[in-house]
């Protein structure tokens, strides 16, 4: 007999394995091409001329920018300055002007093909600090204006489904007010926001680690989640923590209830030189500095051309049949799959090595079916799927990750889905004591009493809690052997309810990804086959 508790309320508790529809940005050989062009020596130009490094010619006049502070006269030319590099990339920039002419934020627009009213905003803010005869604001914030300069230049040439706006605030030293204004007036025009980037002090890396922190809400979870999977799939080097804070110019947008992220250097790696004279070209971490550049334009573009499949799959079951099985996957979005050049594909290995592949038996709609071939007793497979557009432009699998193209997904992603063929069999023991009440500052605990012998090989989760906020709770799954399994860690903001979440390693979204109410498959904060 196993007796496995599960601390702070378990509505129901099910070792089940259910399906999951995941709209996921997926890989695009030419946004991979693209990013590379904004390289060390076209990003540390235009830091240098923005934080008085070197000089910068306006008109018939050769200056160097001193100061980017509100109040010292250079603040006026650096926004010339911004100007100016819209208008060389191709487009009219809109100088926005508010308190009385003093602060000028700049916008470049890429008007959409196909959802013109609908925009997605690359953003940050251009004014620094200190007052006085120098302030360089290399990192704070030269390098978050340079990112939005690198993705006007680099995207200029093409046509995209939404509109695209690259925005440079100024006055956000002093209480956001340039992105306030833009915000506002967004608002009271009824402005169709779907995705707000601002990039904040994106270079400063003392200890190499290439971790940055992002601040996201409950109502950004969904563009928080298509930001971090872009980074990994084309800057994996990068890492991501969270920390929450309103104060940069993301917060502007959420006060009108538009989604909106921070991407900001390590919140426990902090400029030592932040708000100094200091905050100049030496410091940078420059490797790091071009990955999140790299990483915030690949966001934008496949953000902007809707570079999405979506993706359902019931994952093959472990048994003890050594017959072919059938997985059948159904796939959907606005760039249509490849059915009749290079196929959808169904990987496997029995090795962990090599993987062979088989193509659809059958493909009806979105339906696409294929058949495994049989293995022999004791065999452990591992599968994922591919599929490609008609255009070979973006490339998608399941799990996440993998790359390739004609044919699709010749690059694994980093995980597969698994089954064994063995003496298996399926469990599904339900708590017996539930309801369980929550009651302020108190551990709910729940026991789910398993009295089968054998080994666990796959273990999920599934419940359901009404609470009013789900990051007021801490879920844990513990063994008879003392072990325990993190499920979530006071994630979800201030949403409410876990409704039929199951917890599954196998999950391609993280619980942490995840917004409340969390409904479908997530994986939890730690692995549960520490129970296997």
């Amino acid at each position: 007999m196993r007796n496995f508790l599960l601390i702070l309320s378990g509505i129901a508790f099910l070792l089940n394995i259910s399906g999951a529809v995941k709209g996921q940005i997926v890989y695009s050989p030419l946004v991979d091409s693209l990013i590379q062009q904004s390289d060390h020596q076209s990003i540390l130009l235009l830091t240098r001329q923005l934080a008085g490094d070197t000089t910068v010619q306006l008109g018939d006049e050769t200056i160097t920018i001193l100061s980017r502070h509100f109040n010292n006269p250079f603040n006026k030319r650096a926004a010339e300055f911004i100007v100016q590099k819209f208008e060389e990339y191709g487009y009219e920039p809109e100088v926005q002007k508010f308190n009385n002419g003093r602060g000028e934020n700049i916008i470049a627009t890429k008007t959409g093909t196909l959802y013109p009213e609908k925009e997605f905003i690359i953003c940050g803010h251009y004014d620094n600090m200190p007052s006085g005869n120098k302030a360089p604001g290399a990192d704070d914030n030269a390098s978050g204006t340079v990112a939005v300069l690198e993705a006007a230049r680099l995207l200029s040439g093409f046509d995209f489904d939404y509109t695209l706006r690259f925005a440079a605030w100024d006055e956000e030293e002093i209480g956001l007010v340039g992105s306030y204004f833009y915000a506002q007036r967004a608002a009271s025009e009824q402005q169709q926001i779907i995705g707000v980037l601002n990039l904040d002090m994106i270079a400063w890396d003392s200890n190499n680690d290439f971790r940055y922190s992002i601040a996201t809400n409950a109502l950004s979870q969904p563009f928080t989640n298509d930001f971090i999977a872009t980074t990994e799939l084309y800057q994996s080097q990068l890492s991501h923590a969270f920390h929450y804070t309103t104060a940069s110019d993301h917060a502007s947008f959420w006060q009108y209830n538009y989604p909106a992220i921070l991407a900001i250097e390590d919140n426990d790696d902090f400029n030592a030189y932040y708000h100094t004279p200091q905050d100049d070209i030496d410091i940078l971490n420059m490797e790091y500095y071009v990955s999140l550049v790299r990483a915030s334009i690949a966001n934008i573009a496949a953000q902007a051309w809707d570079q999405r499949f979506y993706f359902e799959h019931e994952p093959i079951l472990s048994g003890n049949s050594t017959e072919a099985r059938e997985a059948i996957l159904c796939v959907s979005g606005s760039h249509p799959v490849d059915t009749s050049i290079h196929n959808p594909r169904c990987y496997y290995t029995t090795d962990g090595i090599t993987f062979n592949y088989t193509e659809p038996q059958y493909i009806s709609g979105d339906t696409i079916r294929f058949l495994l071939p049989g293995q022999s007793f004791g065999s452990t497979i591992n599968y994922y799927f591919a599929v490609q557009d008609e255009n070979a432009s973006i490339i998608g699998t399941l799990p996440y990750g993998g790359k390739g193209i004609n044919p699709p997904g010749t690059v694994a992603p980093s995980s597969f889905f698994s089954y064994q063929i063995d003496h298996v069999f399926q469990l599904q023991p339900c708590s017996s004591g539930t309801p369980v009440a929550i009651n302020d500052q108190q551990s709910a605990i729940d026991n789910i009493v398993i009295d089968q012998a054998g080994t666990i090989i796959d273990l999920n989760v599934n419940l359901t809690i009404t609470h009013s906020r789900t990051n007021d709770l801490r879920l844990m799954l513990m063994g008879p052997d003392g072990s325990g399994c993190l499920l979530s860690n006071r994630n979800g903001g201030a949403g409410e309810n876990y409704i039929n979440t199951t917890f599954d390693d196998q999950a391609t979204t993280r619980i942490e990804e995840g917004s409340a109410p969390f409904t479908g498959r997530f994986a939890p904060e730690s692995a549960l086959d520490i129970f296997n």
